[in-house]
Order: structure tokens, then C-alpha cells, then sequence
């Protein structure tokens, strides 16, 4: 059982059960201490099960009232306020927003009612708390009354709304489509010719009330809208003729059960399943405060929250483990197969030596082979990086022209002799190949000196100019590691020692500015 519906009246106390969007009627217990013990039993079955109660007494009152338009908080101390003022005596109070004033301040508009008996519904939630019933809440069977309206979209005006429950006739009324009030009218006989006389007493007392109240105004006309079971709609046909005041619209049961899209639940019985089916079906705040007993309520969310959390957890706890469960059977998968691959790759290279000549070099002479061949390689001196180098440094500055380039490779010792012979001396073989270069003949790493030869175009008798631009040459190829450029020609002698003979002002185009510079790299 999902849900657990109490319908309260001035007689008894029904419960019902709500399951799969069906209604089922479980008992009914008789307003007395001894029903109330049978209904303390009965709720010891139902542990743990979310409860609602629906009050359908005689003594409901219901007050219109308007109130200056606030903020919320302010609202809700101003609506406190007053219904302390109107119901001072019971804790079962309600205050309903209804819309604004269109004109004036356009105050709110406010429906107030209250329970004014009490210790009825006192006693058997007394009765809940003791079995620690989680009540979801407390409602009033007249203010569900307006959800009934609104889901059966009932035309607005003045209607009124009777509806045969097992307390009585319930009439109420509607205007512009909102509550106004609501009576009921108790019934110890419901055969259908006692409703019917019911029906027709009371519709019109009820409309000399709402004309003396000034809720409608004399002659006007009023739309009544008859909601019982099929059977007891056939004894009202007699009463339900129209007349210039009076509009009567018959609504069977099942009618009303179909228009709403409903669950289940008895059609031949009165009105309360139907009222009990839309609050089972939707959500609804309490009318009336619960107090102390909304505890039970809030533990049992708890609870509910705890197991859906726990669930979670197992449900990822299981969806880890079969991705862990998956990526074993993978790998073991993928073992399986190296396993085959390396067993078949074993195969064809024993297959590959089968058919091999017979050779007497051992794989560690072809292994040492293979590390020589190596060594080679990567002793062997190449100009291409410190070609590149140069190149780069000329592109930026175009004014020298190379015209002729001498490379060479050199020992390192040749480039800088240390000054302890020791300090060069070859280390004893190693027991195992490969020995070092030097004692296999193959130089070492080496070092590599060019020399450039060049001249400065155009070359216009600056030598100055010419001088600085073969310095910046040198100075950008310093810059490197491991290199050293100096100048061994500059476009004039500028020793001592050396006779500078030239005519100031000459433009001879043969005189050229010749220049040497001499590059080494160290590895």
C-alpha cells in the first residue's frame, strides 16, 4: 500500500488504501473510544505508510474578508493575525488567497474557515500520534471542493455544487469560479426518495441564503450542478427541472471519474472516493497546520531519501564492478591473443634458422658488428649543421659575398693540446665489444675548421664599413657554443708595421675589399 486515506465525519471514520492508482475501502470505525481503539489497532498493519485525513463535518465555517496587499512574509503574519482573531478557539484554521481587488488599494481577497469543533479531530489524531502515523496532512473535504471545480472546469458565475457524501449533502458555492462558503446538510436515511426531498428543501434554503447574504443578487440566476451515483440521479430527475432561477446539470459518478482521467474506485457509493482519488492523485498542501504530527512524516522522508541514496550507491557499486569484471575479461583476452602471437612469431623464426646456411660467427661477434657499424656512423664528420649555421648568419648580411669555402675535419687535439699527456691517454680495451674508437683506428668524435673567403660588394672605398661588417660577421658566429671565429684577413692591413697607400677620393672599380675568417668547432 503506497498511501492511507482517513474520511472523517461527525459519525465515523473510514480508511481507505491507496495502491496502484485504485482505491479500496478497508473499514469504517464509529466515533467512540471504542472505535478509536479498533482504528489503533488497524494502524499497526500499516507501518510506515504515508497517511492523509479529510475532515467532512458539520462544523466548518467559512468568512470573506479583504486585506491590504503586502509582501509575503508580512502576509502570512497579517493572515495569522486575523485568523486568531476569527477562530481563536481551534488550531484547525485556514486562509485562502483569491485573487485582488480590480479597483480601489486592490486589496487581496481572502477565504477564511476553520474546524470549529476541534476535539473531533483532536481525538483520533491523538490516536495517530500514538502509532506514529506519518501524516502527510490534514484537509478539508469543502476546500477540496475547489480542486473538484477546477478539474472538472465547471463554467464560472454563480454555481452551485451539491454532492451526496456518506455524512450528507455537501452544497457549494462558486462565484467567478471561487469558493464562496459550503454546508452541509446531514442524512440518516440516503434511500433515494429522502435525497430527493433533501435535495429540494435544501437547494432552496441554501439559495435564500446566499440572497440574504448578498452573495448573489435577488433574481439572478443560479447554475446547480448534481453529483451522486447513478441510481440516486434517477430518483433527482423529478427535482432537477429548470425554471427561470434555477439551472440543473445531473452528474453521475462514473461521468466525473472519466472526466478527471481518475484510478479506480467504487462508483455506486457516494461522492467520498472520488473527493479521496484526486488527493491521492495529487499534490496538495495541507489545509490545516500539522503541528507535532508532521514529525513522523519527516522521519519517514528521511528514511525513503536514505534507501533511494543506498540504492544509488549499489547501483554504481554493481556498475563498477562489471566494468572492472569487463576490463579483466579484455586484458585476459588480449593476454590470449600475445600469447598466440608470440607463440606463432617462434614459429617462423625457428622455421627461418631452420633454412639458414650453417654460418661460425656467433651472434655476440654479429652483435659487436652491429655496435661498430654504429659507432661509424656516428663518428663520421658531416658539414652539413655548421654549414647551416653559417648560412643562416649570412643571410644577415648581405653585403658579404663567400667566395670560397675550405672545410676540413681535425683531431680534438689538434684544436687544444692539453697540457698533461696523461690526460689523453687511451684507457685499457674492456673485456667486452665494443672497444673504444681509438682502438679500432676510428678517430673520435672530431673537430671541423672552415675557412671563408670572401669580399665586400659594393664596396665603395669604405673601409671602415667593410671592416665592421667582416667583425659582425665573426661576433654573430662567436655566439654559438663551441665555436670560434676570428678574422685572418681584413680588407686592409691596419699593423703598424704596413704602409697604407691609397688616393683620397679614388673610385676605382678594380680595388676590392678581400676578407678571411677562420671558424673551428670543437666537439
Amino acid at each position: 500500500m503506497s498511501k492511507q486515506l482517513f474520511y472523517l465525519t461527525n459519525q465515523e471514520m473510514v480508511a481507505y488504501a491507496w495502491q496502484g492508482k485504485e482505491l479500496t475501502r478497508l473499514a469504517s470505525y464509529d466515533n467512540d473510544d471504542a472505535g478509536r481503539a479498533r482504528f489503533s489497532e488497524m494502524l499497526l498493519q500499516y507501518d510506515a505508510v504515508p497517511a492523509y485525513l479529510v475532515v467532512d463535518v458539520i462544523e466548518e465555517d467559512f468568512q470573506r474578508d479583504t486585506a491590504p496587499h503586502v509582501g509575503t512574509r508580512a502576509r502570512n503574519a497579517l493572515l495569522e493575525r486575523r485568523l486568531s482573531q476569527l477562530y481563536r478557539d481551534t488550531p484547525f484554521r485556514h486562509a485562502e488567497l483569491q485573487g485582488r481587488d480590480k479597483e480601489g488599494r486592490k486589496d487581496d481577497r481572502l477565504l477564511f474557515n476553520a474546524l470549529t469543533n476541534p476535539e473531533l479531530p483532536r481525538a483520533w489524531l491523538a490516536v495517530m500520534q500514538t502509532r506514529q502515523v506519518p501524516l502527510v496532512g490534514i484537509y478539508s473535504l469543502a476546500s477540496l471542493g475547489q480542486l473538484l471545480f477546477d478539474r472538472l472546469k465547471l463554467d464560472g458565475g454563480a454555481l452551485l455544487l451539491v454532492t451526496h457524501q456518506s455524512s450528507g449533502l455537501r452544497q457549494s458555492f462558486f462565484q467567478d469560479g471561487q469558493l464562496r462558503f459550503s454546508r452541509l446538510t446531514p442524512l440518516f436515511d440516503h434511500a433515494p426518495e429522502r435525497l430527493a426531498e433533501a435535495f429540494r428543501i435544501e437547494t432552496n434554503k441554501t439559495r435564500q441564503f446566499m440572497v440574504s447574504s448578498r452573495l448573489m443578487m435577488r433574481g439572478a440566476k443560479v447554475h446547480v450542478v448534481v453529483l451522486a451515483n447513478a441510481e440516486n440521479l434517477a430518483g433527482l430527475q423529478g427535482e432537477l427541472q429548470d425554471n427561470p432561477d434555477v439551472s440543473y446539470r445531473a452528474m453521475s459518478i462514473e461521468q466525473a471519474r472519466a472526466a478527471l482521467g481518475a484510478g479506480q474506485f467504487d462508483t455506486t457509493a457516494e461522492c467520498n472516493p472520488l473527493y479521496l482519488t484526486l488527493l491521492a492523485s495529487s499534490r496538495v498542501e495541507s489545509h490545516f497546520p500539522l503541528r507535532d504530527q508532521r514529525h513522523f512524516y519527516q522521519l519517514l522522508q528521511t528514511r525513503t531519501a536514505l534507501h533511494w541514496f543506498s540504492g544509488a550507491v549499489l547501483i554504481g557499486a554493481l556498475a563498477w564492478t562489471a566494468m572492472d569484471v569487463m576490463t579483466v575479461l579484455d586484458m585476459r583476452r588480449e593476454a590470449e591473443r600475445m600469447e598466440l602471437e608470440a607463440v606463432a612469431t617462434d614459429s617462423r623464426y625457428r622455421a627461418i634458422v631452420k633454412d639458414m646456411p650453417a654460418t661460425v660467427v656467433t651472434p655476440h661477434n654479429m652483435k659487436s658488428v652491429v655496435d661498430i657499424e654504429t659507432m661509424i656512423s656516428q663518428n663520421v664528420p658531416l658539414p652539413t649543421v655548421q654549414m647551416a649555421a653559417i648560412s643562416t648568419v649570412l643571410n644577415r648580411l648581405p653585403q658579404l659575398r663567400i667566395t670560397r669555402v675550405n672545410w676540413q675535419a681535425v683531431e680534438p687535439s689538434v684544436l687544444a693540446a692539453p697540457a698533461d699527456p696523461a690526460a689523453v691517454a687511451v684507457p685499457p680495451p674492456p673485456g667486452d665489444f665494443p672497444p673504444p674508437p681509438g682502438q679500432l683506428g676510428i678517430p673520435d668524435k672530431t673537430g671541423q675548421v672552415v675557412l671563408l673567403e670572401g669580399e665586400i660588394i659594393p664596396f665603395k672605398g669604405d673601409y671602415r664599413a667593410a671592416i665592421d661588417s667582416v667583425n659582425q660577421l665573426a661576433a654573430q658566429l662567436n655566439r654559438d657554443p663551441g665555436v670560434r671565429a676570428e678574422v685572418t684577413t681584413q680588407p686592409i692591413d691596419t699593423r703598424p708595421s704596413v704602409r697604407l697607400e691609397n688616393i683620397a677620393g679614388a673610385t676605382d672599380d678594380t680595388v676590392k675589399a678581400l676578407f678571411a675568417i677562420k671558424v673551428t668547432w670543437k666537439p
